[in-house]
């Protein structure tokens, strides 16, 4: 079980403890999760899981997991974890 938080940005932890584990983004599954460090105006982060084509949270992402074009133009940090 995956222990909620209130923002995406800390959702790390709580995958961890569920058992996901971190990754390199270079080779992506079915399943991945991404999390995202905030930006200016986006506080709470972001989060996504990859379906094996796409990323998707509470919308379909159809140009990578930075949300938006503000996230990519300042592209920042991110994690990605996995669980078999």
């Amino acid at each position: 079980m995956i222990d909620r938080t209130r923002d995406a940005k800390d959702y790390g932890q709580s995958l961890m403890s569920a058992g996901f584990y971190e990754v390199n983004s270079a080779y992506l599954t079915k399943g991945d999760v991404v999390v995202i460090h905030p930006i200016a105006n986006h506080p709470a982060g972001h989060m996504a899981m990859f379906d094996g084509q796409i990323w998707v949270s509470d919308f379909k992402q159809y140009h990578g997991f930075y949300p938006n074009q503000e996230y990519r133009t300042v592209q920042p940090p991110y994690k990605i974890y996995r669980h078999n």
